[in-house]
């Protein structure tokens, strides 16, 4: 009892000597703030740690717009330079082919009101086949032929190479659409001997070489493509069985590149053209296998479901109508779940199966 009653005076006397809070006895402004300046202090530090790494990327995009694609000094106008510069950044950095063609369009009709550069000069040629890219990449296939066609010869006359292979990447197959398969041809043509003379130019710049090489590599499959399509299955064959073993020659590279899944594509025309279905089956086969071993990069899903597609049209072909629409169905669920290959083809196959 003694101990109980000592410690109930010992407790009485800790509470009577018990620090007041200084929030009870300070009525100011700042004493009335005191509890919540710890939140208000780490509240401050996120905030100026997001707005740090904010104005970090703004920075970073911008030097990279700057050094990777670089605004022309001949454009001399702040607000098309501006114009520009956020038509590359929609163009690859955040893709938006609508918002590209606009500040592209309002770059370019600035430019003409200014009266500084004419039409024919490269910097307003350049322009032009951005523009007719984005046209195309939205589904204005007609005007964006219109312009390519209109730019092509001023590319030509350049002697510019880089612009030559960029018009031929993007005018060649709004050719083929359109029937127009030896023009194809000719720009594809025009455009080899314009890479080969790049491949020379960076022969001291191993990277660069390589790249270059990779871009030859699918113009001269864009133009196997087309000869198949045109109907000349020998030309096509030649064209691209050369092409898939200069590919095996180079050999896998280490990391995703150009390269990658290439020649799984060369393959799945090589199945178009085989000289009978059990070859189409084997190089189809081949193809999927291929992009089966970097599942994941767009382009080799891409070589997935069109393989699988592709299956399954020779299995329709062969009369086996219920493994075409097995492969068929693989195939939708394969692109749903990648956002790769032509759903709607896909799905017309299935409803005519």
């Amino acid at each position: 009892m003694f101990a109980l009653v000592s410690a109930r005076r010992t407790l009485a006397a800790g509470l009577s000597r018990r620090r007041i809070s200084s929030f009870h006895i300070d009525n100011s402004a700042r004493g009335k703030m005191q509890p919540y300046i710890g939140a208000i202090k780490a509240v401050s530090l996120v905030a100026g740690l997001v707005t740090v790494s904010i104005g970090g990327l703004y920075l970073a995009t911008n030097h990279h717009l700057d050094t990777t694609y670089p605004v022309p000094s001949t454009i001399r106008r702040k607000e098309t330079r501006r114009l520009l510069r956020g038509a590359a950044l929609r163009e690859h950095i955040a893709p938006n082919p609508q918002v590209a063609y606009m500040f592209l369009l309002r770059a370019l009709e600035q430019i003409y009101a200014d009266g500084e550069l004419a039409e024919d000069t490269p910097e307003v040629q350049a322009i032009i086949v951005r523009l007719a890219t984005a046209a195309s990449l939205m589904g204005e296939r007609k005007p964006a032929q219109a312009m390519l066609e209109g730019a092509w010869p001023h590319a030509v006359r350049s002697g510019d190479t880089e612009r030559i292979c960029t018009v031929a990447e993007v005018l060649g197959p709004l050719l083929r659409e359109d029937g127009s398969f030896d023009r194809a041809l000719e720009v594809y043509g025009e455009a080899l001997r314009a890479g080969r003379q790049m491949d020379e130019a960076s022969s001291g710049d191993a990277q660069k070489q390589d790249a270059v090489r990779a871009r030859v590599a699918g113009l001269v499959a864009s133009l196997g493509e087309t000869f198949a399509l045109k109907g000349e299955k020998d030309n096509a064959r030649v064209v691209l069985e050369g092409l898939l073993e200069e590919i095996r020659e180079r050999g896998e590279g280490k990391q995703v590149d150009q390269w990658t899944c290439l020649d799984a594509v060369v393959m799945l025309d090589l199945a178009q053209v085989a000289e009978n279905a059990r070859d189409a089956r084997a190089w189809a086969n081949s193809a999927v296998e291929r992009a089966q071993r970097n599942a994941g990069v767009k382009a080799c899903d891409n070589c997935h479901v069109h393989g699988v597609f592709q299956l399954g049209q020779l299995l329709a072909a062969d009369g086996d109508t219920e493994g075409a629409l097995r492969m068929y169905k693989s195939a939708l669920e394969l692109g749903r779940r990648t956002g790769t290959g032509n759903i709607e083809r896909i799905k017309e196959s299935i409803e005519q199966a």
